[in-house]
């Protein structure tokens, strides 16, 4: 299987708070950021505590657009411009 990359938007669907990144495979990485949210070792904290009080229910992990490095500047821009 081929590994896509792209722009990737976990959201608390409750409260509205985004952590935008970059991906070169999404899969892999949104199962490590989930695994990182269990261990409570998550970069944002303030999605680490969203995440540690209510649990993965109010969470979604949305694919913004696919694509490369090259394009990972301007699909990160729309991401922020989607999420304002």
């Amino acid at each position: 299987m081929e590994k896509e990359s792209g722009v990737v938007a976990l959201r608390n669907l409750k409260t509205d708070k985004v952590y935008l990144f970059f991906s070169k495979d999404i899969k892999k990485d949104c199962v490590d950021m989930r695994f990182k949210l269990d261990l409570g070792m998550h970069p944002c904290a303030s999605l680490q505590k969203d995440y540690t009080q209510t649990g993965l229910e109010v969470f979604r992990f949305d694919t913004i657009e696919r694509t490369d490095d090259e394009g990972r500047l301007s699909a990160l821009s729309e991401g922020l411009d989607l999420y304002k």
